[in-house]
């Protein structure tokens, strides 16, 4: 038996697969996939487990002839080992452009659908999928530099529920993409390549023939630490969603949240009752990430009344008084809503910039972090300080002014843009840096002011950095 074998054949028990079993195998001609299921049909043929296996396919017809080819090399395996096959074709692209959906979420959720009507069907209690300890590790990876929550740190679940009747389980987590290569050449399976996995152009890709690759020269084993850490917060979000749903119980009144009960919790608390809210309220989280959460904890538990954030897709979260609302604003409102910039290392992008915000940098890295960056950026040396624990991003105001590092006198924000030339076309929409008592902080392309300019004896500074979008 094969490394995989040992391992998928001690997952199956776990995963309450009985002799009896019927289960539906995702097959998309891959190694993964193709591999899953050579490993299945020996498991059935020696030991009568699972009792039946059914091939199910999805053409998504993304990649023309390359697509109907992979079609064909799944019937023609299913065939190979006796197996009834389902397949189906559908035009993926075509059903993301009429619902106005992003291509790769469109094709999940139209493969998922397809999966578990085909288990309905067939009778089938489970849905089996190829993902690896591989896949876990981009995943992980992937959320990481999105800016994902604790949540999707969870990475890849083991189980997803997909109707009543059926489950989606992933079996092959522990397994490494070595071990199905080893599998493959110690059977001699032949397998699909998707010329797609090549691409350069998508994250995933870039981070599993750059990233990871990188990773594993200061740990070969990185996948394995990296699917261990998604275990344990996988546990941890286990634990605390009990309490995050009992507090949203207490917080809500219709689609509204009453602030008060969310006062008095742990900020961990907060934010999980936060990414719930959102996701009763919405739909989903799509682009929603941790600082959008972050901002929310803020306004519920220290910001007045009248405050309020900007979310992706014209979504705002507004305090009146001791609630929190969550409306659509008109997309000519959008540039005008002050957001926050609280995360470290976060990013969030207002007007033409995208900004970032680091806490704690010594003196001796500044000059390495500044170094690298090119003439799209501008970056704000400041004093470490609790009231930048604090600082939000808005457009300017009338009368804005702040004394500059170096200066005695207050100057006009307007003079100051115009002495440093900053467009007109671009001062509306410009970001300007303030602190919760909405004193200037500083803005892209200008002095920060005196207040908050570190001196020699900082050992530590506050650093943000601004790269203008768009620019090469």
């Amino acid at each position: 038996m094969t490394k995989l074998e040992k391992k998928l054949q001690a997952a199956l028990p776990r995963l309450g697969v009985s002799a009896q079993e019927k289960i539906v195998v995702a097959v998309s001609g891959g190694a993964d996939s193709t591999t899953l299921l050579d490993a299945l049909a020996r498991f059935r043929e020696r030991k009568g487990l699972p009792g039946a296996i059914i091939v199910a396919h999805l053409n998504h017809q993304l990649r023309g002839e390359e697509s109907d080819e992979d079609e064909s090399f799944v019937r023609e395996l299913a065939d190979r080992l006796n197996l009834p096959v389902c397949a189906e074709r559908i035009a993926v692209a075509a059903h993301a452009r009429s619902e106005k959906k992003n291509l790769e979420a469109t094709a999940r959720r139209l493969r998922y659908d397809f999966l578990r009507r085909v288990a309905e069907e067939r009778e089938a209690k489970f849905v089996f999928t190829a993902h690896t300890l591989d896949d876990q590790a981009e995943t992980v990876l992937m959320r990481l530099l999105r800016g994902s929550g604790a949540e999707g740190w969870r990475g890849i679940h083991r189980i997803v529920v997909l109707s009543e009747k059926v489950k989606l389980a992933r079996p092959m987590l522990t397994v490494t993409r070595a071990e199905v290569i080893e599998h493959c050449e110690q059977y001699k399976l032949a397998f699909r390549s998707d010329s797609s996995n090549l691409s350069m152009d998508f994250t995933r890709n870039r981070i599993r023939h750059e990233l990871l690759p990188m990773l594993e020269t200061f740990n070969p084993r990185i996948q394995e630490s990296l699917a261990r850490a998604s275990e344990l917060i996988a546990d941890d979000e286990d634990f605390l969603r009990p309490f995050a749903d009992k507090l949203l119980e207490e917080s809500r009144e219709g689609a509204r949240l009453n602030v008060k009960p969310l006062q008095k919790a742990l900020p961990a608390i907060v934010r999980r009752v936060a990414r719930q809210w959102l996701r009763a309220e919405l739909g989903s989280l799509q682009r929603i990430d941790a600082a959008h959460i972050a901002a929310i904890e803020s306004l519920a538990t220290r910001s007045q009344s009248g405050r309020f954030i900007q979310l992706p897709g014209g979504w705002r979260i507004e305090r009146e008084f001791d609630t929190l609302e969550l409306s659509c604003a008109p997309r000519y409102e959008c540039a005008l809503m002050p957001i926050p910039l609280l995360i470290e290392g976060a990013k969030i992008m207002f007007g033409d910039f995208e900004l970032s915000y680091f806490s704690g940098v010594p003196r001796g890295r500044i000059g390495v972090m500044v170094g690298g960056l090119g003439a799209d950026c501008e970056f704000a040396l400041l004093r470490q300080s609790a009231e930048l624990d604090g600082l939000w991003v808005r457009v300017r105001n009338e009368g804005d002014a702040y004394v500059p590092a170096g200066h005695r006198r207050a100057s006009k924000l307007k003079t100051l843009m115009i002495r440093h030339k900053i467009p007109l076309s671009q001062r509306d929409f410009y970001p300007i840096l303030v602190t919760a008592d909405d004193r200037v902080v500083w803005a892209p392309g200008l002095p920060v002011a005196g207040a908050f300019a570190p001196d020699d004896n900082d050992s530590v500074c506050a650093l943000i950095v601004a790269q203008r979008l768009g620019a090469t």
